[in-house]
């Protein structure tokens, strides 16, 4: 049977994705709805429309017709092709743009979703602007649309998560006595851009063992043998974001450093088991951190959180969500230690949740010692 293009696989996305949204505002009370995006945070936006502006803030009215306003024009054309939304404008203050769209629609109880991200101007001229017209927060609602992932979602994950193990991959490899840390993560973000895709955030790779860091920028440090390396890194394949870890040591691994990476595996092990539907979120923490805690070492962070159309700021936070996991949810686990002698030690991969368990995205090797 042929595969739908893909123009007409997002056609059908998309509109699955507005119903939803539709439905969210329905059950609010509201009849209209506006989407508010940013630099960096603009996944709801992106989710409704299968566009991100390269700079500035972005705005969708769901108001009768659908518009869009952004603060600059130069994408107009593409965002038309990508998104199926004909109406779109651009100034560089896109406020009374909005703000007069939404007189003209008439609202009485408007659902914002993107509140949090929201500059207090912008909020102010909605609240003087719109005198009479309810502003209700649905962001809640729109972000719980996003947390089991579609099958399309999946493929491009699988995609970025195919591409992360090729930077992995490349980066065991280029870990030697002499590299800088700089170069190494400006090479393995060139890997992401060459193969057609892009780093979903700046590459992370921290070497030594004393004044360990959960993460920090690539310096111009040069690795020596003895050194722990951590790679942090993920990348982004049509929006859709991957993020793993992994852990090299140059040589033969100390005590302090076998122990450790020990200690990181076991907490991995016991999050992963748990990682199935129906298991709170949090328990997969509880679980990873009690393993760190019970060794001695200090818990320096949570246990994991969600990917998708970001990862750090995606669903769920596995440290504090209570909520269940289920099928279509994607995470990654990420326990780590970071202790002085041991270095950076953290071993973290993607997973999608399946109907009995779960599925690992990223596959890249996980041993820790390196030849010199």
């Amino acid at each position: 049977m042929t595969e739908p293009a893909p123009e007409v696989q997002w056609g059908v996305e998309l509109d699955s994705r507005r119903r939803g949204f539709r439905q969210v505002l329905d059950g609010a009370g509201c009849d209209a709805g506006l989407v508010f995006g940013c630099d960096g945070h603009a996944q709801h936006f992106r989710y409704l429309t299968n566009f991100t502006p390269v700079l500035g803030d972005s705005w969708l009215l769901l108001a009768g017709e659908l518009a869009c306003f952004l603060t600059f024009p130069w994408q107009i054309v593409e965002a038309i092709g990508r998104s199926g939304i004909e109406r779109w404008d651009a100034a560089i203050n896109p406020i009374p743009l909005v703000v007069e769209a939404l007189r003209q629609a008439r609202p009485k109880r408007l659902g914002v979703a993107g509140v949090e991200r929201m500059p207090a101007p912008a909020w102010r001229a909605l609240m003087e602007g719109l005198p009479g017209v309810d502003l209700v927060d649905v962001g809640a609602g729109l972000a719980k649309l996003r947390r089991r992932k579609s099958p399309l979602e999946v493929d491009r994950l699988r995609a970025a998560a195919r591409l992360t193990d090729s930077m992995l991959d490349a980066g065991r490899a280029g870990v030697h006595a002499g590299v800088s840390e700089s170069v190494l993560a400006a090479r393995l973000s060139t890997l992401a851009l060459e193969s057609g895709g892009a780093c979903a955030f700046a590459t992370t790779v921290v070497s030594g063992t004393e004044h360990p860091v959960p993460i920090r920028m690539p310096s111009t440090r040069r690795f020596e043998p003895g050194d722990t390396v951590m790679i942090d890194l993920g990348a982004e394949v049509d929006g859709y974001q991957a993020d793993a870890s992994r852990t090299f040591v140059l040589g033969r691994p100390s005590l302090p450093q076998r122990k450790a990476w020990d200690v990181v595996l076991a907490a991995y092990e016991a999050a992963v088991a748990l990682a199935r539907p129906g298991v709170p979120c949090r328990d997969l923490h509880r679980a990873a951190s009690g393993i760190i805690e019970a060794a001695g070492y200090k818990v320096a962070h949570r246990a994991g959180h969600g990917i998708g159309l970001a990862t750090s700021y995606e669903w769920p936070s596995l440290d504090t969500e209570e909520a269940p996991l289920e099928p279509g949810v994607t995470i990654c686990i990420e326990p780590g230690v970071y202790f002085p002698g041991a270095g950076n030690m953290k071993l973290e991969d993607d997973f999608l949740i399946t109907e009995s368990g779960c599925e690992a995205l990223t596959t890249s090797e996980r041993g820790l010692e390196l030849t010199l």
